[in-house]
């Protein structure tokens, strides 16, 4: 089998797809955020499936699973005062129980 080059590898669309969401997150771009949120399952899942049969500590793998972490931190300063504010507006319609 030979080496996978980073652009083949699961951990690589993993890192992307996590940048891709903190772009989404920082355009304000909720619907386009809600379906990357739904395909990061997917790719976490083909990252692990690749570690039962090769190196996790691979260099590659441990720079792109750090970007990765990075940009999930940059949406979720988007993502959180988002959600705070539509917990505030959803409360203040009645359709949450107050705090």
């Amino acid at each position: 089998m030979s080496a996978m080059t980073a652009e083949e590898s699961p951990w690589a669309g993993l890192a992307r797809g996590c940048e891709a969401l903190a772009a989404a997150a920082e355009a304000n771009d909720w619907a386009r955020a809600a379906r990357l949120m739904r395909e990061l399952g997917a790719l976490v899942a083909a990252d692990r499936a690749w570690c039962a049969t090769h190196d996790p500590a691979l260099p590659e793998r441990r720079a792109a699973i750090a970007a990765a972490h990075a940009a999930l931190e940059s949406a979720g300063a988007h993502l959180l005062p988002a959600h705070a504010s539509l917990k505030k507006l959803l409360r203040a319609w009645g359709a949450l129980p107050p705090t």
